[in-house]
């Protein structure tokens, strides 16, 4: 067992984005790209192995296929629909980051879309809520590179 805050930390976004694909119909597709970028991170980027509890929850939204794979390429095939989108296109690991920009701007698109016509259900609520937490990634990453004395703006242009 790995009790280290990377493994925790990370069995928390986990367990959140299993959870939501497994309770927010509207955000299947949303969970899926957060889960298998988190798990690609791990495996690709900084080579540890998910916990047991941490694997048979990714797994349920990813398939077992996906986190059993040795290279990234595999992983990428393995991935379900729900979840392969986010790395379309993505050749290497180290370029995931721009599979998280290319994530948000998903979800804010996908949110903005459910906030619009008049429906009784969640969609307008799960809508306004997408689009809170793109705005909340971009005022982190502008909290973030300005902590780090700032930088070219440009760099903002690739996150949407």
């Amino acid at each position: 067992m790995d009790d280290s805050a990377a493994a925790v930390g990370t069995g928390l976004r986990i367990s959140a984005a299993a959870r939501t694909a497994g309770a927010v119909p509207e955000a299947v597709s949303w969970a899926g790209g957060r889960l298998a970028l988190l798990v690609c991170r791990g495996l690709f980027i900084h080579g540890r192995r998910l916990t047991e509890p941490s694997a048979r929850r990714a797994a349920r939204v990813l398939g077992s296929g996906a986190l059993h794979a040795g290279a990234f390429a595999d992983f990428r095939r393995q991935l379900p629909g729900t979840a392969r989108w986010v790395v379309n296109g993505v050749e290497e690991p180290a370029d995931l980051w721009r599979a998280e920009a290319h994530r948000w701007t998903r979800v804010e698109q996908d949110g903005s879309a459910l906030l619009t016509g008049s429906r009784l259900d969640a969609a307008p609520v799960v809508g306004a809520v997408a689009l809170l937490s793109t705005d909340a990634w971009r005022v982190r990453a502008a909290l973030e590179s300005a902590a780090r004395g700032g930088g070219p703006l440009e760099a903002f242009d690739a996150l949407g």
